[in-house]
Parts: C-alpha cells; sequence; structure tokens
C-alpha cells in the first residue's frame, strides 16, 4: 500500500528514486546512510522488482533469484547494515550437486577433473580439449570486435563442451544462448581472468590464490555463516527477508504505487512529474527501472546529440516460472537440472521441454512443509504463451516426470515411484522484459551513453539492470555505486546540512529542514 506520508510536494528532495526493486532500494538506503533526503518512487504496489518471496500452503516459492554463492559479498554487508546477518543460511550439502539432461538422462555435472574424466556428457575428444586448456596461452586481439560467448569459450575448450555445458548453464542464468551474449559483457570477470592470466584454468588458480590470500589478511569473516567457496546462500523466509529489511529501513521516504510518467530539469535539478499530475523537485535523480521503463523517460529530456539506441534496442528474456508444492515425489539429491541448447536433443520426446528446474526444497531446509516437495521449472516465455493456470501447472509436472525418468535412467538403484505426484500448491509468475541480453558490445554502448548523460543530463543516473550485471549482489553493488556518486555531486548539500552534537561529532540535519 501507499505510504501516506512519503511525499512532500512543497519540499526540495536531495534524491528522487524512481524503482523500488533491490538497486534502487540499496541505492536509497546509501543515500539515506550518507546524510542525504531521499523519496522512492514505485509503480506497482509492493517493493522488490522481481525479487520476493510467496507462501503457498507452507511452500515458499521465489517470485526471482533463490540463491546466491557464498561469496556475495554484498549480499552479505547489506544484511548485516539492515541488522539481518543472522537470518542468512547457506545451502545443503547437497545442493552442489547439478545434474544435466543429456541423451535420455539426467547427469551429475562434473565437479573435479578425475569426475570430467568419466562423465558421460562429453565425448573423449571433447575432455582432451578441455585437458589442454592450460597449454594454450589466450591472447586476445584488442583490436577485434567483442567475441560472442560461445566464440570465446571455443577456442579455450571447444564446440561440444561450449554447447553442451556452457550452453545450459548460459540457458539457467540468461534465459539465452549462448551465441546471443558477448563475452565481455555478460562475463566480465571470467574474461578480464582469462585474459589477465593467458587462460581460463590459469585465472582460476590464480583467482584461488587470491581468495586464499585474501581470506587470510581479512580482519574478520564475512557477516553470516561460515561457508565454503561452492556453497550457497540465502535468507530464512527467502529473499522476501532482505526485501523487507530494506523497506523498514527506508520507512516514510516509500511511496507506493506512484508512477512517473515524465521527467524534466528544474529549479535546482530535476523534476518527476506523476501519473497524478503532480511535480517532485529534487537535486538529483535515479532511474533504477528496466530499460523499456527508463527510454521514454529519458528520451523527452534528452537532447539530440545524445544517443539512446542502447535502450531502445536492448533485446529481453521473457520466462515463465511454474512453482510447484508436491506430494509423493521422491527429488534428486541435488541443486536441479539444466537442458543444453541441442536441437535433436529437444526434439526427443524423453527431454524436458524447459530452461531448467530447481529442486528448491532439496537447496535450503524449510521451503516446504515435513514430507513434502518444491521445485521451480523455468520456461522461455514464448515457448508457453498458449498455457494458462491448470495447464501451465500440467505441463510442468509432465516435464518433471520427464526429468525423474531420465534420473532412474542414469541411477538404476533409485526407488521406483509409488505412485503419481500430486500438487499441492502452486504458483505461476510470468515475467516480460526481465532479463536485459547483453549482446556482443553491450557493455561499451552502455559506457558511452552513462558517459553521455553525465555530460549532457548532469545529476541523471542510470541505474537499471542493463548496466553492471544482472545477479542480486550486482544490483546492490550498482545501487551503492549510483549513490556513492549522487551523494559525491551533492557533497555540498550534506556538508552544508552537518549539525554539530554535544560531544562534538556531526549528525544529519532532521529530514524536514530545507536547504
Amino acid at each position: 500500500m501507499p505510504e501516506e506520508n512519503a511525499i512532500d510536494s512543497g519540499s526540495m528532495n536531495d534524491v528522487i528514486v524512481v524503482g523500488a526493486g533491490l538497486t534502487g532500494l540499496a541505492c536509497a538506503h546509501e543515500l539515506q546512510a550518507r546524510g542525504l533526503r531521499v523519496l522512492v518512487l514505485e509503480a506497482r504496489r509492493r517493493v522488490g522488482g522481481v525479487v520476493g518471496t510467496g507462501d503457498r500452503n507452507g511452500f515458499l516459492f521465489e517470485s526471482g533469484p533463490n540463491t546466491v554463492p557464498a561469496g556475495a559479498r554484498h549480499v552479505r554487508e547489506a544484511a548485516e547494515k539492515l541488522g539481518l546477518s543472522d537470518k542468512l543460511i547457506a545451502s545443503n550439502a547437497e545442493a552442489k550437486r547439478r545434474y544435466l539432461f543429456k541423451d535420455g538422462g539426467l547427469h551429475a555435472l562434473p565437479d573435479s577433473p578425475l569426475a570430467l574424466l568419466r562423465t558421460p556428457l562429453l565425448s573423449a575428444r571433447a575432455k582432451l580439449r578441455i585437458l589442454s586448456e592450460p597449454l594454450r596461452r589466450f591472447r586476445p586481439d584488442p583490436r577485434a570486435p567483442e567475441p560472442t560467448f560461445e566464440a570465446f569459450l571455443t577456442e579455450r575448450i571447444g564446440r561440444e563442451a561450449t554447447r553442451t555445458l556452457a550452453g545450459a548453464f548460459v540457458r539457467g542464468v540468461y534465459a539465452a544462448e549462448v551465441d546471443e551474449l558477448g563475452a565481455r559483457s555478460a562475463f566480465p570477470r571470467m574474461h578480464a581472468m582469462c585474459s589477465e592470466s593467458g587462460g581460463l584454468v590459469r585465472g582460476m588458480i590464480a583467482r584461488g590464490r587470491q581468495a586464499r590470500r585474501a581470506r587470510r589478511l581479512a580482519a574478520a569473516p564475512p557477516p553470516g555463516p561460515r561457508t565454503s567457496a561452492t556453497d550457497l546462500i540465502s535468507f530464512q523466509g527467502g529473499f522476501e527477508t532482505l526485501v523487507d529489511g530494506y523497506r523498514r529501513a527506508l520507512e516514510g521516504s516509500l511511496s507506493m504505487a506512484t508512477p512517473v510518467v515524465e521527467i524534466d530539469r528544474g529549479p535546482g535539478g530535476w523534476r518527476a512529474i506523476l501519473e497524478s499530475g503532480e511535480s517532485l523537485s529534487c537535486r538529483d535523480l535515479v532511474l533504477a527501472t528496466p530499460a523499456p521503463v527508463a527510454y521514454p523517460l529519458v528520451a523527452l529530456c534528452a537532447p539530440e546529440r545524445l544517443n539512446l539506441d542502447a535502450l531502445l534496442h536492448l533485446e529481453h528474456a521473457a520466462v515463465t516460472a511454474v512453482h510447484l508444492g508436491l506430494e509423493n515425489v521422491d527429488l534428486p539429491p541435488g541443486f536441479g537440472f539444466l537442458v543444453p541448447p541441442d536441437e535433436q536433443a529437444r526434439r526427443d520426446p524423453r527431454t524436458p521441454g524447459v530452461l531448467g528446474t530447481l529442486f528448491t526444497s532439496r537447496i535450503f531446509d524449510g521451503r516446504a512443509p515435513f514430507g513434502t516437495s518444491a521445485i521451480t521449472s523455468m520456461f522461455r516465455g514464448g515457448d508457453v504463451a498458449d498455457l494458462v493456470g491448470d495447464g501451465l501447472v500440467d505441463r510442468a509436472l509432465i516435464e518433471l516426470e520427464r526429468a525423474l525418468a531420465g534420473y532412474r535412467a542414469t541411477h538404476p538403484h533409485a526407488p521406483a515411484p509409488t505412485g503419481a505426484p500430486r500438487v499441492v500448491a502452486s504458483l505461476v509468475q510470468r515475467w516480460t522484459n526481465v532479463i536485459p541480453r547483453y549482446a556482443p558490445g553491450h557493455d561499451r554502448r552502455m559506457e558511452q551513453l552513462l558517459a553521455g548523460c553525465e555530460r549532457h543530463l548532469p545529476g541523471l543516473h542510470l541505474a537499471g539492470s542493463y548496466v553492471g550485471g544482472v545477479s542480486v549482489d550486482d544490483r546492490i553493488r550498482v545501487g551503492i555505486d549510483v549513490a556513492a556518486t549522487a551523494a559525491g555531486r551533492l557533497s555540498h548539500v550534506t556538508g552544508r546540512r552537518q549539525e554539530p552534537t554535544t560531544d562534538g561529532a556531526t549528525q544529519p540535519a532532521p529530514r524536514g529542514e530545507v536547504s
């Protein structure tokens, strides 16, 4: 519901943040911590964007991300700042096991060199190509255009491993194909690691040394549970816990169901014009919205010389998530499974028609009532556009049964089913324009766009998921970084607003003061 006292149209806000997704919340929280007066405007009636958790008959279903890596530093630090460190939980040990559906069977992904040698997922020739990678030094050509992720990895580990392993991974993260993404744009850390060290294996060894050195030098362990590098983390009660933490911290600065229809230069900074016709003033303005929302707002106030094609033509994935709470199902021990982009396999009636499925009740405790199971199946939006309601639930159940048959095919000692699975809870969510596609050249186009905004539209900050990465940790980091930039621009305001306390320190002036 809208916050009644969040909007004061008669005062000048230091910063207005448009969009209360995770980036906007992290940005507003950091700005508030730096002593700035912040107002967050959200078109929907809830905060968090795609991040959130729903309870259906005791099953916890995540509307967006289910996990983050244990090394997600910004998530851990955000939890600490919000007083939620004790709510962080680590994944179960069995969640380290992940599966790939291939040739009618569910196969465990190799997690060691020995497992790589034994896996039936790859031919002997493909395995030799991977094992020879450290012997072939990577020499990127700085003058060449950015390669696709497929071309980059094919040069390193061969086409078969790229299509089978990386192809499935990319579908799980970006809901895209491996040839649709730029190597540097979509996976900057991997590309940099490979470029700096001369190869993927060399880079992983160097990164491992750096991580061990960092742990030795760290003054204290990161907030939250002690974990290994391969563990995953979340929150008790799901990621809604994090969203609620931000919402409580920003109480009085949030206005829900408040769409912004136009932005423009105003006296002393910027104006946000609401659907109601009301105009709100601020010194700096942050657009923490998806590209299709940001583009028309920026286009109305941008000079002709500012090229906005990078926003206008940015492609996005459409994803449909089907969450099921189940009885009479014994899920394989593990995180879940992915389906690689093999057209021949996809025509095989044994192959599940999903991008992937998470065994959510296997990953964390407390996601399903005792004796039941929970899954989340992800479909490409266009593949199930003609299905609604029970049709989608039935489709997800059929795909799960195919996967379970594939598991029994590769694990003959697995217990046989005692009956048909029974759905006792379900939730269907359709997302459009949900994951921006970081195609080749995306990073350079965004750098040019941000530089152009800084030059032609000073005080306007773009912070949507089209910049800085799509992971939960990336979104929090981008929000904090944008807040730091805005606070630096407005340091004269906060400096003037600092008041001496009785002990000689300073503190921010009350919210009601207008400088």
